[in-house]
């Protein structure tokens, strides 16, 4: 199978903070396979409004299409050429038959996360599956030592446990730097867009995936969690997001929180424990904080393990993939 055209939903409205990173990964997909993105034509969504499916709506060759989520669905889009890949999948036994009803008619489904794609599999999913698995754009390669102005930057979501050590950290350590968004230290939930040094003095907001991925840079240690542990659609889906691989481009220290076992799927596939242990405790937080502080990043390690996880070499793997179909 050769794919011909990148659907894209770029430039409409709706968009959220995820969006530009698969604006990435189109881009790569394109400068890699020599083939053009493509806005999501309007036709498709008035017959997905109206719920009808006939093959005269196209698409007539090869299309890439990333799915935000297992449960979104586009009637025209359960269509023998297009090839989906699956991003955020939190569809549980009862919910199973209708994401398999609503991608019957692809030849092949990609998912983005190891986990997926092993509970899939330990499903006896009939449909035929492929793994696509997270990357960073290859715009993001480490050429040369990040300048770092704070002990601690927090960017994104932040793992419930890990943070709770946070506050109790910083609030013992008062000569440590960090940044993180919000003023107050109970306010993380609350998403504000201000980030705050220390909880005084503000350094502005963070508008655009440029700023975001310098203010990380400007962070000595930072902390991440896999998704799954919070109640909630992704509680027991154990996923890694993008942002890990961001925070190993901007040259900090990591300080993590994954699962082992049957469960560590995605953190294995990662190799997560090359940068940090799974921390359980507050104590282990402590020192592995302390650790970092006081130790430089091994930053041709860093450039090293990116190699294998830069969008222009899962895209060559994805090469391979549909060169079997």
């Amino acid at each position: 199978m050769e794919i011909k055209q990148i659907y894209s939903r770029r430039n409409s409205a709706g968009q959220n903070y995820a969006q530009p990173i698969i604006y990435e990964w189109e881009d790569e997909l394109s400068r890699v396979m020599g083939i053009p993105v493509v806005r999501y034509p309007s036709f498709h969504r008035f017959f997905n409004h109206l719920n009808i499916h006939t093959p005269i709506t196209g698409p007539f060759q090869e299309t890439f299409r990333f799915v935000t989520n297992g449960k979104d669905y586009d009637e025209p889009m359960n269509n023998k050429h297009i090839i989906p890949c699956i991003i955020d999948f939190f569809e549980r036994d009862d919910q199973l038959p209708s994401f398999y009803q609503k991608h019957a008619r692809n030849q092949i489904v990609l998912v983005s996360s190891p986990f997926d794609y092993q509970y899939l599999k330990a499903k006896e999913c009939p449909l035929k599956l492929g793994l696509f698995p997270y990357s960073l754009s290859d715009r993001y390669a480490i050429t040369e030592k990040k300048e770092k102005k704070y002990d601690i930057v927090l960017t994104g979501r932040q793992d419930p446990l890990l943070y709770s050590f946070f506050k109790e950290y910083v609030r013992t350590h008062p000569e440590v730097s960090y940044v993180k968004r919000g003023r107050d230290l109970d306010n993380d939930a609350t998403k504000t867009k201000a980030y705050y040094i220390n909880g005084k003095d503000c350094i502005g907001t963070i508008e655009t995936r440029e700023a975001f991925m310098a203010l990380q840079a400007q962070g000595r240690v930072t902390l991440y969690g896999v998704q799954g542990y919070e109640e909630g659609a992704a509680k027991g889906f154990y996923h890694m997001t993008p942002h890990f691989l961001e925070i190993i481009a901007c040259g900090c220290h990591v300080v993590a929180r994954y699962p082992s076992g049957k469960d560590g799927v995605d953190a294995r596939f990662y190799e997560f424990d090359r940068f940090s242990p799974s921390v359980e405790t507050y104590e282990a937080f402590e020192a592995a904080i302390d650790h970092a502080l006081n130790t430089e990043v091994d930053l041709d390690g860093y450039a090293s393990y990116l190699k294998s996880h830069y969008t222009s070499f899962r895209v060559r793997e994805l090469q391979r993939l549909l060169d079997t179909l």
